[in-house]
């Protein structure tokens, strides 16, 4: 009877086409993804590849094995989701999967009190902007920013989050204010590149900011943010990124096609975890209570110890009032030109 590792490491070839592809997933060397392999052909006698340049595809009695082989993996996967579920002790580790911005930005800086609480518990932070398969337990518990569509999976939506455009003092100062109304004429802006060029951002600041300049295009939210605090052009970013950043400013008030729903997602085997439960706790006490700087308000929650406004009354600007100054400091800019040339005639 082949030997369920095997069977595991057939899998993860047939899912990635690569032996070295194979062995990332697998966190293994891939002379080992080789040699489990050649030892499984060997136990069923028969070939379940066929390598062609670059890649493992799959024969006729690897396609007929491979769907048995994954009711094996749920069965083995569903035994450690009920058996971990079923424990009572506040000790272990819970992984948790969600964007880096998020983890780095909101929860991660508010995780000492969660220590504190359950110093039996070590929390992994898996920061990928891809969704990891809480079924193959890849992590435990998700915080995401689109509904799950797995069925499969228990989802709260336990928040919202506030997008809008922001700028630094230091680029507004040389720059002026940006007019929405002929698509941010004179101003640079910070693109997306690769897979970011398909957020909800992108498409956004190519239908407003027609007559803008793309001066840098970044793939991640944290380079966005880089990029707009060090005065490189107007970015496009969350409110509790941008109202709690010094020197930015924020332009426009959320921007209501881009809202995200914070989603908490765990597997149901999991949720009478002690730990697991613990840690789904906090992240909705962390997130309930930031609501408001969340959704855009521009406060952060006095548990945090941040508090009062973090924007400044001109966050909150509405982009009418924006647009009349930076109309007014471009007649300004263009009254002391014509001042300066009449001087020097």
């Amino acid at each position: 009877m082949p030997d369920w590792n095997d069977l595991r490491y057939f899998l993860a070839i047939s899912r990635e086409g690569t032996l070295a592809a194979a062995s990332r997933a697998l966190k293994v060397d891939a002379t080992t993804v080789g040699r489990r392999l050649t030892v499984l052909e060997e136990e069923l006698g028969t070939r379940l590849f066929d390598r062609t340049p670059g890649r493992l595809v799959l024969t006729a009695a690897g396609q007929g094995i491979r769907g048995t082989v994954e009711e094996m993996e749920a069965s083995v996967l569903a035994v450690e989701r009920r058996a971990g579920g079923e424990d009572a002790r506040l000790e272990g580790v819970v992984r948790v999967t969600t964007t880096e911005a998020f983890a780095v930005n909101h929860l991660l800086p508010r995780f000492g009190v969660f220590r504190e609480r359950h110093p039996g518990i070590e929390v992994q932070f898996l920061t990928d902007y891809g969704a990891l398969d809480l079924a193959r337990r890849e992590a435990d518990l998700a915080v995401r920013l689109t509904r799950p569509k797995e069925a499969s999976l228990v989802a709260r939506k336990v928040g919202e989050i506030a997008i809008s455009l922001y700028a630094s003092e230091g680029y507004l100062a040389r720059r002026g204010l940006p007019d929405p109304a002929v698509g941010f004429a004179g101003h640079d802006v910070i693109g997306y590149v690769d897979a970011a060029a398909k957020w909800p951002e992108a498409r956004w600041m190519g239908e407003v900011a027609t007559s803008a300049r793309v001066v840098v295009r970044c793939n991640s939210l944290l380079s966005v943010v880089a990029a707009a605090g060090a005065g490189v052009g107007l970015g496009l970013m969350p409110c509790f990124q941008g109202d709690t950043a010094p020197g930015l400013r924020r332009l426009l008030p959320p921007v209501a096609a881009l809202k995200r729903d914070i989603w908490l997602v765990v597997h149901p085997d999991l949720q009478q975890s002690a730990r697991v439960r613990a840690v789904m706790d906090f992240l909705s006490e962390v997130i309930q209570r930031d609501r408001p700087l969340l959704a855009g308000g521009g406060l952060a929650s006095e548990w945090s110890g941040e508090v009062g406004s973090v924007g400044g009354a001109d966050a909150r600007k509405t982009p009418a009032g924006a647009v009349k100054r930076g109309k007014a400091a471009s007649r300004a800019r263009a009254g002391q030109a014509r001042r300066g040339k009449a001087r020097t005639s």
